[in-house]
């Protein structure tokens, strides 16, 4: 007797051996042109040879009907009719081949066995007529896929299309956007043609549309063909070589997208929805910076990490990029709550739930105490710190405390607690520094080394870098902001260079210089406990300024004022990251290096108690907010070569760009 679940189970079985009415139209049609094949295939050998000559014949129509079941069974088991005809794709092209030449194989073997097994004095038909209609067979059957295919896209071809688009590059990746609107009508996208400056591709055409001539003649096509979109597929172009493609589209006036570069896209294939809305950042960065993945992953799964300064620009890039390495937990440390809580929405976001938020200031020594001893972090990241540099100048005594004192007590807590590695976020104005945010950074960057020769349980290090851009407080947000208001641009001085990364390269080498901290020294004696991002070459602002202005003025009948206001108090025309007596050395990373103290070369590495003294008396006179001139005397009594310089005035008029 049948049980109810037999019943079940034998009805799904039914159900999914089931032949859809497709599937039977399609297994029609190659029957129909199995026989035509064949019978074509017999009709060419033999026609005009023999008077009496009969096509259709007993052998033929034992050799057809065994040609029929084989070919179906063999698409069937193979999964062919699994296949949808209107989205026949190359691939599925080769697999319907494969079928046929199995299938054609098959009987082969039938027809030259047939008399031995059936007695017959010859064979079923020539051997020749099976090879040709088996070839005839596998031609047909991908031409009626195809075909099939084609006749989709028509019938479903919207009659107005929304979109109008001209593709820069006539590459793989503009091929592989072709071919996705040719087989998705319901963009409604109708590609104009493509534009490409290798002279290789003149009046060449891709999937039938044609190359209408190079970059520098967009203007004039998007005018002449009604078109409402460029899109840039041109992946491996450089920030140089998109501030030229945009520089010649721009005029235009319509909307300019690009496509990721393919090391960005997951699956490594180009799609439309990858295409995004050209970023100034875009324009300003750099080669795509390759991270040991495989290293971070290892040390950061299932570990805790703690990030101070959590809900900054740096802090907050730092931990959206640790929660992708599966932490068991991210300690958050800000005293500000707003940013903090902006971070637990973006965490969210990013589908990461374990972390804790602790609204706290880094100066309360009893709470950070808590917080170590509670969570117990493997990794320590600390990116709390006051950085504007005007602001400092004004509050020499909050600047000690934040990033003196906040630093000296994170770190000793992170000894305390057996913290594995302590990594201190400094920056390229802590080399010479004429500021007190520069000053109070470099004498973090000392006490960190310092607690690193006394505690070698933990290890310790600071990694220096330059200006982020779409940090708080970045030029680039400032810039953008004047030009949208009509301008004019305000920038402090004409021959004024800054170093600059985007800030999500920057916090990829800082997670990766805390992966290399174990790497051995080659001089331990020598060691500065010190890394540097490779930052390139500086950038001039008023270069900077004019790339901003290209990219956002868009009234091309007026021109924008630019003027130099003179340096703020605290700022200097250049910055450089490392000191005349410290030399950098590869490691394992092209672009993260170590800082070593020359040979023989006096240095100042914060040794000795007498720099200890010093420090313990500046945080003391800070706490009780002493006079500012006294302050800086003890800060420059800590940071040898901390001189302060007063405004430099610019002679040079505001100009017009």
């Amino acid at each position: 007797m049948i049980r109810r679940d037999d019943l079940g189970r034998l009805l799904k079985l039914a159900r999914r051996g089931r032949v859809g009415t497709q599937q039977l139209w399609t297994m029609a049609a190659d029957l129909v042109i199995v026989l035509a094949a064949y019978y074509l295939a017999l009709v060419f050998r033999y026609a005009g040879t023999e008077p009496e000559w009969r096509a259709w014949t007993t052998d033929f129509a034992i050799f057809a009907a065994i040609a029929i079941a084989v070919h179906l069974a063999v698409n069937r088991l193979t999964g062919i009719y699994r296949i949808l005809n209107r989205y026949m794709s190359l691939i599925q092209a080769v697999r319907v081949g494969q079928s046929g030449i199995l299938a054609t194989a098959v009987l082969f073997i039938v027809v030259v066995t047939w008399p031995l097994y059936a007695g017959a004095s010859d064979y079923l038909v020539p051997r020749s007529v099976v090879i040709g209609g088996g070839l005839l067979t596998v031609i047909a059957m991908i031409g009626m896929r195809f075909a099939r295919r084609v006749l989709h896209e028509v019938v479903h071809r919207v009659g107005q299309t929304t979109e109008r688009l001209l593709l820069v590059g006539a590459g793989q990746a503009s091929d592989m956007l072709v071919r996705e609107i040719q087989r998705t009508p319901s963009l409604n996208i109708q590609v104009v043609g493509l534009v490409d400056d290798n002279p290789v591709m003149a009046n060449m055409s891709l999937q039938g549309y044609p190359v209408l001539g190079k970059i520098e003649d967009v203007p004039n096509l998007v005018a002449e063909n009604d078109v409402n979109q460029i899109v840039v597929a041109v992946p491996s172009a450089t920030a140089k070589q998109l501030a030229r493609i945009y520089r010649l589209c721009k005029p235009a006036g319509v909307p300019v997208k690009i496509l990721p570069s393919l090391a960005d896209l997951v699956c490594g294939t180009i799609s439309l929805g990858d295409a995004r809305d050209l970023d100034i950042k875009d324009l300003l960065g750099r080669p795509k910076i390759d991270t040991n993945l495989g290293a971070i992953s290892d040390y950061v799964q299932g570990h805790t990490v703690l990030v101070t300064g959590a809900g900054g620009s740096i802090g907050s890039e730092l931990c959206r990029q640790i929660a992708r390495f599966g932490p068991s937990a991210l300690v958050l440390v800000d005293h500000d709550e707003s940013s903090l809580y902006d971070l637990h929405e973006r965490l969210q976001n990013q589908g990461f739930r374990r972390y804790v938020l602790c609204p706290t200031n880094i100066l309360q020594e009893r709470k950070l105490d808590k917080l170590f001893a509670l969570h117990r972090p493997r990794l320590v990241f600390h990116a709390a710190a006051y950085k504007h540099v005007p602001l400092m100048e004004l509050n020499p005594d909050e600047a000690v405390l934040n990033n003196i004192q906040g630093t000296l007590l994170v770190a000793m807590t992170a000894a305390r607690y057996g913290v594995e590695r302590m990594v201190n976020i400094s920056t390229d104005k802590a080399v010479d520094p004429v500021n007190v945010m520069g000053a109070t950074k470099r004498a973090g960057e000392l006490v960190v080394r310092v607690l690193a020769r006394h505690n070698p349980g933990t290890r310790f290090a600071s990694v220096r870098f330059g200006n982020v851009l779409g940090s708080q407080g970045s030029v680039i947000p400032i810039f953008k902001s004047q030009i949208e208001n009509g301008g004019p641009l305000v920038i402090t001085h004409p021959e004024m260079t800054r170093y600059f990364m985007l800030i999500e390269e920057a916090v990829q080498l800082v997670i990766q210089a805390a992966v290399m901290i174990d790497e051995e020294d080659e001089d331990p004696d020598r060691s500065l406990n010190t890394f540097v991002l490779e930052m390139g070459d500086p950038v001039p602002i008023i270069e900077l300024a004019q790339r901003m202005i290209d990219f956002y003025w868009q009234d091309q009948s007026k021109s924008i004022g630019v003027e130099f206001s003179g340096l703020r108090p605290g700022e200097k025309l250049d910055e450089r990251l490392t000191y005349a007596y410290e030399e950098v050395v590869s490691t394992s990373h092209p672009l993260v290096k170590k800082v070593y103290a020359k040979p023989g070369v006096p240095t100042h590495n914060g040794s000795g108690t007498a720099f200890q003294d010093q420090v313990f008396k500046l945080i003391d006179m800070a706490r009780r907010h002493e006079d500012k001139g006294k302050i800086i005397q003890g800060l420059m009594d800590c940071v040898p070569g901390y001189a302060p310089v007063d405004e430099l005035s610019v002679e040079k008029p505001a100009v017009l760009v």
